[in-house]
């Protein structure tokens, strides 16, 4: 008596008479010339498919190489690239949107790595004068006549903390603590504002101040 639960295939020798019709088909063979010329294809297809990716995966590796390399020449690690900043004084003095006081007479040891002179509009500019100080720090000079309170929230942040006033030159210039551990001293004028703002010590900072002509 047969199990109820058995399914009844057939014989054991049709079984194995219908085994190679159930077996996956082979490959092209060598006497059909139209499927050796398509896996040739394929195999020309996915070598150039290997060339892209390969191509592909050393660009987004060069990507944060630069972006490193910026950011190292950035901190001081590679020689920084001194300017001469009078090409970005003249457009601003050009310009004419307000007084233009640059540094004089700086000590030996400060060095000029940024100066750009941009323009908002027709009545709104902002001159960046950056600096490497004698001691290895970072000051950057900017000088605008924008509305104060956006020059101040772009280019101090919103973590500013007041410390007290300090007359320098004549001219009172407030300091601040701002973004962590940078310093900032902010003198606001009737038709400009000037900002130093960096990681350098107090000292330097108030010698830049003092340099303002």
């Amino acid at each position: 008596m047969s199990d109820a639960s058995t399914i009844d295939t057939g014989s054991g020798a049709d079984a194995v008479k219908r085994a190679p019709a159930e077996q996956a088909p082979a490959g092209p063979t060598p006497s059909d010339p139209a499927a050796a010329d398509r896996a040739a294809a394929a195999r020309a297809a996915w070598r150039d498919r290997t060339g892209r990716d390969m191509l592909l995966a050393l660009a987004s590796l060069l990507v944060p190489i630069l972006l490193i390399g910026g950011l190292l020449r950035a901190c001081g690690s590679a020689a920084p690239t001194v300017l001469d900043p009078a090409p970005a004084i003249d457009d601003a003095r050009t310009a004419g949107l307000f007084a233009v006081l640059v540094p004089h007479e700086l000590g030996e040891g400060w060095r000029p790595v940024q100066a750009t002179f941009l323009r908002e509009n027709d009545a709104v500019g902002t001159l960046r004068l950056g600096y490497l100080t004698p001691s290895g720090g970072q000051l950057l000079l900017i000088e605008s006549n924008a509305d104060t309170s956006v020059l101040l929230a772009t280019e101090l942040g919103d973590d500013v903390r007041p410390d007290g006033e300090v007359v320098v030159a004549g001219r009172p210039w407030t300091r601040s603590v701002v973004r962590g551990d940078e310093r900032s001293l902010v003198l606001v004028e009737s038709d400009r504002v000037i900002v130093i703002v960096g990681r350098a010590p107090a000292e330097e900072m108030t010698e830049l101040a003092g340099s303002l002509r």
